[in-house]
């Protein structure tokens, strides 16, 4: 790994931070609060522009590192491979969340929350090993059928992408 030889003897201050160039011309820009960026020309030179007017008065402002195509390229792929997951799947998501499955497993072997006198409510609540045991059976249903939904999606989602394999 190379070393890089910050100039010091170069280096000033601009809206507010300290800008030093290294040996291979990258600016390294540290801000009041010690945040570091290390910007090329083209990118130190889009932000003294945008900020002439900052600079002129004296005001402090920050140094922005702009994405590169590639990273835009990078952002807008992701987004859609997740939008188009999303619409591929976007029946099974719905009947997912409207499935009324999940307020079963909430409560499982009741039609409903407080089907059973008080006092055996009391009885398994004072009963730590019982009540740990409901508990416990909730949480593995919750996590089967929360394990199995994304299992699926990310199933459609390989399905999907497996349609654009070149021949």
């Amino acid at each position: 790994m190379k070393t890089e030889m910050i100039n010091t003897f170069n280096s000033s201050m601009i809206g507010g931070n300290l800008v030093q160039i290294d040996n291979k011309n990258r600016y390294h820009v540290t801000d009041k609060n010690g945040h570091k960026k290390i910007l090329t020309k083209d990118q130190f030179e889009k932000n003294i522009k945008d900020n002439q007017d900052k600079i002129e008065n004296k005001e402090d402002f920050q140094f922005k590192k702009t994405m590169t195509p590639t990273q835009k390229m990078i952002l807008l792929l992701a987004g859609l491979g997740t939008a188009a997951g999303i619409a591929f799947n976007y029946k099974k998501i719905v009947k997912l969340f409207q499935n009324s499955n999940i307020k079963e497993s909430l409560n499982p072997g009741r039609e409903q929350p407080f089907n059973k006198p008080p006092e055996e409510e009391l009885e398994v609540l004072g009963n730590p090993q019982k009540t740990a045991e409901i508990v416990g059976e909730k949480a593995k249903i919750i996590t089967e059928k929360a394990t199995t939904a994304v299992l699926n999606v990310f199933d459609g989602v390989s399905k999907f992408f497996k349609g654009f394999k070149t021949k």
